[in-house]
């Protein structure tokens, strides 16, 4: 169909062509390949990419709309392609007369090797004034969400690649929360089962549990548990502002990781087919405030609250250790997306001008980017000589003047240095948040990743600029194709 408006990305993948293929029609590839920093919902879902359709809900500024994507041509190891048949281009009225087709195209360079190409026709609608208006806003929207798909695209399947057995068979508690969200979709594309354990009544492919009540749906025979569910400790009014902790939001955070890991690993102790391996959500807060001393899986547990806590929801996974089952527990530094965290809290108020050292600014802040946070969870899954303790940490870890900085200048360039010039006393936080403004700000966590990557682990991101790059669609020009 003729257009005014062609876009084409191209990327050479080392996986064979029915890899590569099979991965995009896997369920969960939507998902991935959408960026984080323009997140959309799924309203319906008919079929496949084998003439199926997707109702997908967006919003462009404030105005909420619905992108309707019909799929058809199918042809496996090939092509499938996409027409928006609803949407910001092809409106109801006569006047709104703009296309969009998106043909996902793939060519077999050799038996371990796939040239997948994305190209895009559209036309605006209210031509010329939609070209006047959208041309330049639209292409680059495109770069930048390309660069991102192809970063996703290529380090999925290569840590996929690295698994050859049988699909798996998959449990995952937490699977609505920031890290399950990703994780869920990652493992379908990667082939494998999963099962989300839920409160409440589940739906079609979904498993329950209930603390209160001391039940779960039986997980005899799962190949692999994901334990990541847990009160946030971070959860902000609004989606802004942190609250420091109340008498009740300790409780909770102390009760809801574990309570659920006993009861999940008592529960997998009296199995007679049980998981291979059990892998538990765990922090860094381990630890405690160490100043410059890094830390590895033998350091102490340190002296705070939260340390405290993380000490008591290692321990009670014990009774899946006594049985036999191999146990993980990763030590996550905080997971740096735009949909939750230390990133979400303060990347808005960079945007707005302010991004300051806080407390001095030279405690040791480790940090991880969310797609490394879910490659490590699978690579523990697949690595079956790693148990015990495992600090999931980028291995450039840097200090919080030099986080709030990078944050700058990636929403600001040049213009960044003048969002720092106002710096926060450690007392003004502790004031306000209290001590939770210890653990997310002031304390120094500076911890060694060595484990995990002599066990063959590959981080995707170990540059900070280049993380927030990634998840907040700001790419350099000269880096996007």
């Amino acid at each position: 169909m003729s257009t005014k408006h062609q876009f084409v990305s191209t990327l050479k993948l080392d996986v064979p062509v029915e890899k590569a293929f099979s991965w995009h029609e896997s369920p969960g590839a939507f998902e991935r390949l959408t960026p984080c920093y323009d997140p959309v919902t799924i309203k319906n879902r008919k079929g496949t990419i084998d003439g199926g359709s997707v109702d997908i809900g967006l919003n462009i500024g404030p105005i909420p709309l619905t992108w309707v994507a019909q799929h058809h041509s199918y042809k496996k190891n090939v092509q499938f392609l996409e027409d928006q048949t609803k949407g910001p281009f092809v409106g109801p009225l006569p006047f709104w007369n703009g296309a969009w087709h998106h043909e996902h195209l793939f060519e077999k360079v050799d038996d371990n090797n796939t040239l997948l190409t994305d190209r895009i026709n559209y036309d605006f609608p209210m031509d010329p004034f939609g070209s006047l208006f959208g041309s330049w806003y639209t292409k680059k929207k495109l770069k930048q969400m390309f660069a991102y798909r192809r970063n996703i695209t290529e380090n999925d399947l290569y840590a996929q690649s690295k698994y050859n057995g049988k699909p798996l068979d998959i449990a995952v508690t937490g699977g609505s929360g920031l890290i399950g969200s990703s994780l869920v979709p990652y493992l379908t594309t990667a082939g494998h089962k999963v099962e989300t354990i839920v409160r409440g009544r589940p739906k079609k492919g979904q498993l329950c549990w209930d603390l209160k009540n001391k039940t779960i749906s039986d997980l005899n025979g799962k190949d692999a548990v994901v334990h990541l569910a847990a009160e946030t400790i971070n959860k902000p009014i609004g989606g802004i502002l942190p609250v420091p902790w109340s008498a009740w939001k300790r409780k909770e955070i102390l009760n809801s990781r574990v309570n659920g890991t006993r009861l999940l690993a008592e529960h997998l102790a009296t199995l007679n087919n049980p998981p291979k391996v059990l892998v538990c959500a765990s922090a860094i807060g381990y630890y405690g405030d160490n100043g410059d001393e890094i830390m590895d899986e033998g350091g102490s547990n340190g002296n705070d609250y939260f340390s405290h806590v993380v000490k008591e929801w290692e321990a009670a996974a014990q009774p899946a250790i006594d049985a036999g089952i191999r146990v993980v527990f990763l030590r996550l530094a905080p997971v740096m997306s735009p949909l939750g965290g230390a990133l979400q809290v303060l990347s808005l108020p960079a945007k707005l001008g302010s991004s300051p050292p806080v407390g001095g600014g030279k405690q040791w802040w480790s940090w991880v980017g969310i797609d490394d946070a879910i490659g490590s969870i699978y690579h523990s899954i697949i690595t079956e000589d790693l148990s015990g303790p495992v600090n999931v940490a980028s291995p450039n870890c840097v200090q919080q003047k030099e986080w709030a900085s990078t944050l700058a200048k990636v929403i600001w360039g040049s213009l960044g240095k003048l969002t720092t010039l106002i710096p926060i006393p450690g007392f003004i936080l502790r004031g306000i948040l209290g001590e939770f403004g210890d653990v997310l700000a002031l304390s120094s966590i500076r911890v060694n990743s060595s484990k995990l990557i002599k066990s063959g682990y590959k981080f995707r991101f170990e540059n900070l600029e280049d993380t927030f790059r990634h998840l907040l669609g700001m790419r350099k020009s000269e880096d996007l194709q």
